[in-house]
């Protein structure tokens, strides 16, 4: 920890912090409106599947693995008709039976023709629900736009959250909506805003 504040590493630190915090919120939000979960626009016990995801990642990292976090292709296995635990666990378990064949894999996996297929389906479950966008309002259709259009053109779920966030309270400010707005996303814009102009991304 004393590396973090000798050498000035706060930059690093915050970012990411930002981008593991609303990548991985954006994921789980998505993947459980895709699973019909939600209820109310809220997801129910949303503190226990943020505490699981912090935990794997910081386990993950300790052992040297990949990021072990939310990621959005799991919305093909809730596609699929996954809507519990066992399913991950029937994934996890395909996973180990999937590594003693590594190095047939390795030897194709650079041919985007093996994952493009999946993706493409994800992108399209996950598209369906845009029909909640209140699109005949330009403060709530714009921002929308911007972050469904940002995420594949930056390859980042973080990035485009970024935009909506710092662009959505600002124009709730132009027309006069202020008050709508949660006092946190106004903080939020601001340490976006400086996240994408001062930290390296």
């Amino acid at each position: 920890m004393s590396d973090v504040f000798t050498h000035g590493l706060y930059a690093v630190v915050f970012s990411f912090l930002l981008v593991t915090l609303f990548d991985t919120t954006g994921t789980v939000v998505g993947v459980a409106q895709q699973a019909g979960l939600m209820k109310d626009n809220k997801l129910p016990r949303a503190e226990r599947a943020m505490f699981s995801d912090s935990v794997a990642t910081v386990a993950g990292s300790m052992v040297g693995t990949s990021p072990t976090t939310a990621y959005i292709e799991s919305a093909a296995g809730v596609g699929a008709g996954g809507r519990t635990g066992l399913t991950s666990v029937v994934v996890a378990g395909l996973f180990v039976i999937a590594a003693f064949f590594s190095p047939l894999v390795g030897a194709v996996a650079g041919i985007s023709a093996i994952t493009a297929p999946s993706l493409i389906i994800v992108g399209c479950l996950m598209l369906s629900n845009v029909q909640h966008i209140r699109w005949n309002d330009f403060d709530e259709a714009f921002p929308a736009f911007l972050v469904i259009l940002t995420m594949p053109l930056t390859s980042s779920i973080a990035t485009g959250i970024a935009l909506g966030f710092i662009t959505y309270p600002l124009l709730k400010i132009v027309k006069g909506k202020w008050k709508a707005v949660h006092p946190l996303m106004y903080i939020f814009a601001v340490l976006f805003v400086l996240q994408l102009l001062f930290v390296p991304h």
